[in-house]
């Protein structure tokens, strides 16, 4: 997602003897600051998961209800608050750390509950979803750092298009299940896929994979132009933003495969 920014030129001002002083300089962003907050909500991601993941498998194999039920309860407020961070995001980017953990964490707690729940129906489906998260992401950095893949006005408007589409697709799936209504648009863990849900499925993978490069963009052309430092947390909001929302793609697409 791209961040917008004014740029602030520090121009040099002359001091009462003709001597050149110079403005104070904001301290500005650079890709390693990036790359140790990315870190840092990753792993705030990752703690928040394993906290409900074990509620959910423990509970499974005690036959624990409560347990089950808290975890979802969790799960559901998380849910409900990186939804709200995600489409305040779209507005404003997010350089707030303190709601940018908010985000990993609630949707850490939500990530958990439900990759225990694949788990036990398919052992192994959530560390090959985790595995194949890392290598997607490695790849599609690759493809950047080398230029085979770049961005471009035409790129940004096809991958933005496309992540309206989706997001209010998922919203109106959402809005039907509430309701009690089945659209058909996702296949639940262990039915029949049909070739529509293949295709949504397979279409929302690929774009979670492609949009990573608008991300890498922003940060280098962020980096390279002088961006304010708060504007790394932005950069490290969007990495993890994709990387959560491309394994959990993941993992829907290999329940596919598990349930044929």
């Amino acid at each position: 997602m791209k961040t917008q920014y004014n740029e602030q030129h520090m121009g040099a001002a002359y001091g009462p003897y003709g001597q050149m002083t110079q403005a104070p300089q904001a301290e500005t962003m650079r890709i390693d600051d990036v790359i140790v907050r990315t870190v840092a909500l990753v792993a705030a991601t990752f703690v928040a998961a394993i906290f409900t993941y074990s509620m959910v498998a423990d509970g499974i194999a005690n036959n624990d209800s409560d347990a089950i039920g808290t975890a979802m309860m969790l799960g559901t407020i998380g849910m409900v608050v990186g939804l709200g961070i995600m489409i305040f995001s779209m507005f404003k980017p997010v350089t707030n750390p303190f709601v940018a953990f908010a985000y990993a964490i609630g949707q850490g707690l939500l990530l958990g509950g439900v990759s225990a729940v694949f788990e036990q129906q398919w052992p192994g489906i959530v560390v090959n979803a985790l595995l194949a998260t890392i290598l997607v992401f490695g790849a599609m950095l690759a493809l950047f750092k080398f230029r085979i893949l770049k961005n471009s006005p035409m790129f940004t408007k096809v991958i933005v298009g496309a992540g309206i589409g989706i997001f209010a697709l998922s919203m109106v799936n959402l809005i039907a299940s509430a309701l009690g209504v089945d659209l058909g648009l996702f296949a639940a863990p262990g039915e029949s896929v049909s070739a529509l849900q293949w295709i949504i499925a397979i279409g929302i993978t690929l774009w979670a994979a492609f949009s990573f490069i608008l991300d890498f963009d922003m940060i280098e052309y962020s980096a390279a132009h002088g961006a304010p430092k708060k504007y790394a947390w932005a950069g490290a909001f969007g990495l993890t933003a994709g990387l959560i929302f491309l394994y959990w793609n993941l993992l829907r697409l290999m329940s596919y495969f598990q349930g044929d």
